[in-house]
């Protein structure tokens, strides 16, 4: 697969990032999957998947975030009370997925998205439109377990925060925009952490090809990085524009094809 083919998919990845707050990771460990050569190994598609994918998500994060805060769309202070935590569930999520069998990652990835389909469909708190001040805080306890929690699934799969951020922001009264506006940021100490322990993990591994360094495919994350810059702008542009419940609706609808690739490809 080219580095020009890898590109134009950044371009798609660029701007769902920015729309959905997914830093590529939801649409990057799917693709990569279905795409990265036959020289990885088949006990190592996964692992590289996701470590590629996590790579990839630190570029788009700080993309993304510089489009959204220039345009005021960060709540800084709910960043800041989520940030530590979420740090310290990435670093465990990515210690532990280097002794998780290939196949077993994704079977996890594949379970834990449709649970998240079925209970935001069920609690209509999700798709509800809100207003600009809806948004409560938890108590520290709470909200220190769920920073915790978010880290380690996200790292653990290779999803980045949004899959687990975003319905917890929307529970508790955020609008869509502020919500993946701050999963983008949010997700950066999990893409940080996790690439870095991906790395360092696959540097063990046995049979891997000369386009990874450990579990990091750089042909993709070259591609995917250049297309990026032309995608995350475009993205922002179209979140800015939508409105609130149909935002939240469409969100959804992409979490069901991402499952149906993971299944059938």
């Amino acid at each position: 697969m080219s580095i020009l083919i890898f590109t134009i998919i950044g371009i798609l990845i660029g701007v769902l990032s920015s729309l959905f707050g997914l830093g590529g990771g939801l649409i990057v460990v799917p693709i990569l999957f279905a795409l990265l050569p036959e020289s990885i190994p088949a006990s190592y598609l996964m692992h590289t998947a996701i470590g590629t994918s996590l790579a990839v998500m630190i570029i788009n994060s700080l993309n993304s975030t510089l489009n959204h805060s220039r345009q005021n769309n960060v709540k800084w202070p709910i960043f800041r009370f989520f940030v530590l935590t979420i740090s310290m569930g990435a670093f465990v999520g990515g210690v532990i997925a280097s002794y998780v069998p290939s196949d077993g990652l994704r079977y996890v990835f594949i379970a834990f998205l449709i649970y998240v389909i079925i209970s935001n469909v069920a609690k209509r708190t999700f798709t509800n439109a809100f207003t600009e001040h809806a948004f409560t805080y938890p108590k520290k306890s709470s909200g220190a377990i769920s920073g915790i929690v978010i880290g380690f699934v996200s790292t653990l799969l290779g999803i980045g925060g949004s899959l687990m951020t975003i319905p917890y922001l929307r529970k508790r009264g955020l609008r869509m925009l502020h919500a993946v506006a701050l999963a983008t940021p949010l997700g950066l100490p999990i893409a940080i952490v996790g690439s870095i322990t991906y790395l360092i993990t696959g540097l063990q591994a046995e049979g891997m090809p000369d386009s990874t360094v450990g579990f990091i495919y750089f042909p993709a994350l070259l591609g995917f990085t250049l297309g990026g810059f032309a995608g995350v702008p475009l993205g922002r542009i179209i979140a800015q524009k939508l409105p609130d419940g149909l935002f939240s609706k469409i969100y959804l609808l992409l979490l069901v094809l991402v499952v149906l690739m993971m299944i059938f490809g």
